[in-house]
């Protein structure tokens, strides 16, 4: 009888936009006032008392009661570490108070308006590769559905800012910095991020934190900040294998990647958490990641590997320091990308950059220009921006004439680009090949 009931059950009942919840299923055991040996029951959540003993929480008629495990047996015990996390904190508080839809739906609101406006204003970061690494991560951290009103999955939105920030949408949207990624140096150390962040939408705290008032405020104010800078948007994050001039503001910038991950949307979010909850995801987090690394069928990527994995999130930031002035901040994003030997193009001829930046003797020229060099071997485009680099590096190094040949090629290559933005274009050629005339006593 009991074999029967095993192979037939449905483990977790449908998620539904009801006030109702998932329930799990177990069988009576012994005796439970209506319910005989044998009856199947339904287990609305569970909890651990001392001793490691544990109690099911049952409906017993109108009332609720916790029922210790030898009189109920759970039909199928295989759940994921997050579904019994979700089970034991949260379960009985939906039997009890129902999905509050109004509100969730208020959370899911902010997160359309957010991700429509980051996407809008080019905030997304986009890259195929790191995208599928970060959901192989997902199906690691949270392979099942979210247990929510509405069905959803635990999913990661990549921000293009310079701050190191992560926060969450009650919907199961993890939004990260590309800042936060490149600061990370290996994958176990990504995933107890992502898994303590996971913690937070698993245990509804974006819900518990909602205000409307705190909402209705601060999302205003949030929306208006960002669209005094939205124009910056295009201008700061323009591909720089074209050439782009960076000449925005540094308070521009800053404003810009500060809007994106404002006080403003996360306390709109719910995602303003208190001590106590950051406390309780931590340990939750640990926990995760300690059975995580039990699994015989688990290992985490070599730190190498990982590192290729966010590279273009990395060289990005790398970029981006480098734009807003922190040269030696950039330089350190680069020593880890050199260190590893995951070097691309626009990596070598950042570095070159940052060495005629922070130094100015014939030996730290004589190596940007090496570098330079190498950029200009190893491309498959258009790579103006390095042409233009090298004819500065070569004035240094007092090879006035071959620089000038340098600036021909960088006037004949953007000459034939439609639409390059302001800075180094075909009139900024003009003036380096009189630049070098002079200097040549030419003119």
């Amino acid at each position: 009888m009991k074999s029967l009931i095993l192979a037939c059950i449905i483990l977790l009942a449908s998620l539904q936009i009801t006030f109702a919840q998932s329930v799990y299923k177990g069988i009576a055991l012994r005796k439970i006032n209506d319910y005989n040996p044998g009856d199947t029951v339904d287990i609305f959540g569970f909890k651990e008392k001392s001793y490691g003993n544990t109690y099911y929480l049952i409906k017993d008629g109108m009332y609720e009661k916790y029922i210790s495990s030898d009189k109920v047996e759970l039909l199928d015990d295989q759940l994921d570490f997050w579904q019994l996390v979700w089970f034991e904190n949260q379960s009985s508080h939906i039997n009890s108070h129902g999905w509050q839809t109004d509100l969730r739906s208020t959370l899911r609101d902010d997160f359309y308006e957010y991700a429509s406006q980051m996407e809008i204003n080019g905030l997304v970061f986009r890259d195929e590769y790191l995208e599928d690494y970060l959901r192989q991560l997902i199906l690691i951290l949270h392979p099942q559905a979210l247990i929510k009103e509405l069905p959803s999955r635990l999913n990661i939105l990549m921000i293009t800012a310079i701050k190191p920030e992560i926060f969450t949408f009650d919907n199961g949207t993890i939004v990260i910095t590309t800042g936060l990624l490149s600061k990370t140096r290996s994958e176990k150390e990504l995933l107890t991020i992502l898994s303590e962040q996971t913690a937070h939408v698993v245990l509804d705290h974006n819900l518990m934190n909602l205000t409307m008032e705190i909402r209705n405020e601060n999302s205003a104010e949030f929306w208006s900040a960002f669209a005094t800078i939205a124009s910056a948007v295009a201008m700061e994050f323009s591909n720089v294998r074209y050439g782009t001039n960076f000449h925005v503001g540094d308070l521009v910038l800053t404003g810009l990647s500060a809007a994106a991950i404002s006080d403003a949307i996360v306390l709109s979010a719910g995602a303003s958490y208190t001590s106590e909850q950051k406390e309780r995801s931590k340990q939750l987090s640990e926990a995760f990641m300690e059975e995580l690394q039990q699994r015989e069928d688990f290992e985490f990527l070599p730190d190498k590997e990982y590192m290729i994995n966010i590279s273009s999130a990395l060289s990005l930031t790398a970029w981006q320091e480098y734009h807003h002035h922190n040269y030696d901040q950039a330089m350190r994003y680069m020593d880890r990308v050199f260190d590893l030997g995951i070097a691309s193009e626009e990596d070598y001829l950042l570095r070159a950059k940052l060495t005629r930046t922070l130094s100015n003797t014939y030996q730290s020229n004589a190596e940007a220009l090496r570098l330079i060099n190498t950029a200009l071997v190893m491309h498959d485009f258009d790579f103006v921006e390095a042409l233009a680099e090298k004819g500065l590096i070569l004035i240094r190094l007092g090879e006035v004439e071959q620089a000038r040949e340098v600036f021909v090629s960088y006037k004949e290559a953007v000459s034939e680009m439609p639409n390059i933005p302001p800075g180094r274009n075909a009139i900024w050629a003009n003036r380096m090949l009189i630049k070098c005339d002079q200097l040549m006593q030419k003119r």
